[in-house]
């Protein structure tokens, strides 16, 4: 009778326990993988829409430094039509939007007005998707305000992709010439939003089903161990990367600690892929453009110095032209391997700016000495030979320095450097050009 007492006692414990722990963890771990779905699925969202109007940036730059001046379209008859930008006949000068094509995985097109004229997309047998117009809703929210777009439900040969669209300014401030637009397949988003948080939801159940067999001695410490990973998860899926946690659940020798393991592994990918280029390795244009914003407050605050730099490759089209875009690459990882070298520090920071193009940023650094540095990687990448299949290849840069004024904003700076490489590259290139602008 006791013993019966006694096991139905020990069964009906084993019970509460199993109903005090399990089922608010299995709640809890379904609304850690419905939050951490859906705010990484929004933060996803918000960086495909920033990369993609980067991308629609990089184009129109690129466009207006190789061929200045406006847009304008001669038509020759109902399918046959001659594109301009500036004096230059760019109707088949497709290298610029493939090279975004092939190096992003993005769709390009031009369009004037509402006419598709220049696009990667092709239709079923493998014809360009040209002469087909942007929906009303598109010509009356960019073309008629003059303003960028993003669309998260375009339409196009019976697939839904993500759409953003800038508008291509007219001559002497007439109405728009039309408008560029970056394509994504919107299934390829979702599809690798759903493969990045699957695990963490999966490890979360897993958690879940062992944490209710572990006694009641425990149950509150564990329960406490999952709160701190949801709250990880939660600011990792929202997009913030500085997080960390604690030391004790990441010494945790069970399924928890696998779970808080893996979490911090997404971390490492998901910094990689958000924050990092994945050619070269370098810190992306987003993080570049962050650093370089903080060491700017910094600089207001403090009246600390710091110094700004472009640099730019010589040529690069055409080594791209001559050798390959594959070549290409190779001389980007070449040159990258050199900027990361010397710009080793705490106080320095080198990010791929876009393109063939780097920034540098000189925390507490007067000219001088970050001139000095920029001339020895001058130097360097001058003497350096690029081996790509039994070919030797030589490369050039252009630099633009400036020492920033504490008082001014970040983007005047960079607009200064942007400046100074301009005249580089008007000049002869091959060579560095140096501002103070605190004086």
């Amino acid at each position: 009778m006791d013993r019966k007492g006694k096991l139905s006692l020990n069964r009906s414990l084993r019970g509460k326990i199993l109903l005090l722990t399990v089922l608010p963890l299995v709640f809890l771990a379904a609304l850690l993988g419905l939050v951490s779905t859906r705010s990484f699925t929004r933060a996803m969202l918000d960086e495909v829409k920033a990369g993609m109007a980067n991308q629609c940036h990089m184009i129109a730059d690129i466009y207006d430094r190789m061929y200045p001046g406006s847009f304008d379209l001669e038509v020759l008859d109902e399918t046959n039509y001659n594109l301009y930008k500036g004096q230059v006949d760019i109707t088949n000068a497709r290298q610029i939007i493939d090279s975004i094509h092939d190096s992003y995985g993005v769709e390009v097109s031009i369009f004037r007005r509402d006419l598709c004229v220049v696009t990667t997309l092709k239709d079923a047998t493998g014809d360009p998707l040209t002469l087909t117009k942007a929906s009303p809703v598109v010509v009356s929210e960019v073309l008629e305000t003059g303003k960028e777009q993003f669309y998260s439900d375009v339409l196009l040969d019976q697939e839904k992709y993500f759409a953003y669209f800038m508008p291509i300014p007219g001559k002497d401030g007439e109405e728009p010439f039309g408008m560029y637009a970056i394509y994504r397949l919107a299934s390829d988003v979702r599809a690798l939003a759903l493969r990045s948080v699957l695990p963490v939801i999966l490890l979360c159940l897993l958690a879940t089903i062992v944490i209710g067999l572990i006694s009641i001695s425990y149950s509150q410490k564990i329960v406490g161990y999952l709160q701190q990973i949801q709250r990880f998860m939660h600011a990792l899926s929202g997009g913030r990367f500085d997080v960390a946690l604690s030391p004790q659940v990441l010494a945790l020798q069970d399924e928890l600690g696998d779970l808080a393991q893996s979490g911090q592994s997404m971390q490492r990918s998901l910094r990689l892929l958000v924050e990092y280029d994945a050619l070269t390795g370098l810190y992306n244009r987003r993080l570049g453009d962050r650093k370089l914003r903080r060491v700017a407050k910094h600089a207001q605050e403090q009246g600390t110095d710091y110094c700004v730099g472009i640099c730019d490759i010589d040529f690069f089209k055409k080594i791209n032209d001559t050798y390959g875009h594959e070549a290409g690459d190779v001389v980007l990882k070449a040159v990258a391997r050199i900027l990361k070298r010397h710009m080793a520090g705490k106080q320095m920071t080198v990010a791929r700016w876009g393109g063939e193009e780097f920034l540098l940023i000189f925390e507490n650094y007067e000219l001088a000495d970050a001139h000095l540095i920029l001339q020895k990687i001058h130097s360097q990448i001058y003497e350096t030979v690029i081996s790509y299949h039994e070919q030797e290849i030589r490369v050039t840069m252009s630099m633009g320095l400036v020492q920033a004024d504490p008082h001014a904003s970040e983007d005047a700076m960079l607009k200064e450097a942007d400046t100074l490489l301009y005249f580089c590259k008007e000049n002869g290139r091959n060579q560095i050009q140096v501002r103070n602008m605190s004086n």
